[in-house]
């Protein structure tokens, strides 16, 4: 429909163009008609070759300058529609590079989910395996790898997050579980940073903070990162979730 309204328009003369072509035509007869009558035909074409090129430059001349405004206004008008249409092409080409962008983004956030769920499932069996508090059993820990393998990506990172919810109010028992060993801070310090250049990587792509605030505020892994946060002293536990920081994303490093 559109396209039959586009040809549609294509077909029909400017507005500009019907009123030059008439005002033309009426003032060429106008110049005919006083021709005739006052001057004469056989009278006019007796007269010297300069005579009647003055005449006819004198006749035209209002006609030349008539079709020169009428062609710089149709000419402003296209550069206009131009201009225009080279703007609708800008925001095309932005929009599918921003579409590009965020899909390409969410193949990576997929990867990377699995890569913090590693590093939260090491990190788990840390606190709570043989080296730790012996809660689970090396066969607990395989099944739960299985079990994470098998499309839970988030599940130690949950077991992580919980883990940290059980002790809440307690900030010493909470750097225990994240900064007592090295081995503890450095699985800690993996997360944070892998977490972080994911999150960077969000806000490039996204101008609302939509996808951001899912990540940091919406998803286990953004509550694991902030808990790990508040145990690296760089934010503060929410006093009524007891994990849950108060801190903005804008601060987040």
């Amino acid at each position: 429909m559109k396209d039959l309204e586009n040809t549609d328009r294509s077909t029909r003369l400017d507005w500009r163009v019907v009123f030059g072509i008439t005002l033309t035509a009426v003032w060429i007869l106008a110049g005919l008609t006083y021709l005739l009558i006052m001057v004469g035909w056989v009278n006019f074409v007796s007269l010297p070759t300069g005579d009647i090129g003055s005449f006819l430059e004198g006749a035209f001349a209002p006609l030349a300058f008539l079709w020169l405004v009428i062609g710089h206004f149709m000419q402003q008008t296209e550069i206009s529609a131009n201009t225009k249409a080279t703007q609708q092409q800008e925001e095309s080409s932005k929009r599918q590079e921003i579409h590009s962008q965020r899909n390409s983004y969410f193949k990576l956030l997929s990867l990377v989910q699995e890569q913090l769920g590693n590093i939260a499932g090491f990190h788990y069996v840390s606190v709570c395996g043989e080296t730790g508090t012996g809660e689970i059993t090396g066969d607990d820990y395989q099944r739960m790898r299985a079990e994470s393998a098998n499309g839970d990506a988030a599940l130690f990172i949950r077991k992580m997050v919980s883990l940290a919810g059980s002790h809440t109010g307690d900030m010493e028992a909470i750097r225990e579980i994240f900064l007592g060993t090295d081995i503890r801070t450095r699985h800690s310090n993996n997360f944070a940073t892998t977490f972080g250049k994911l999150l960077a990587n969000a806000r490039a792509i996204d101008h609302d903070d939509m996808v951001v605030n899912a990540l940091l505020y919406g998803s286990p892994s953004g509550m694991l990162y902030r808990i790990i946060r508040a145990a690296q002293g760089k934010e503060k536990l929410n006093p009524l979730t007891g994990f849950a920081t108060v801190q903005s994303q804008n601060q987040a490093e």
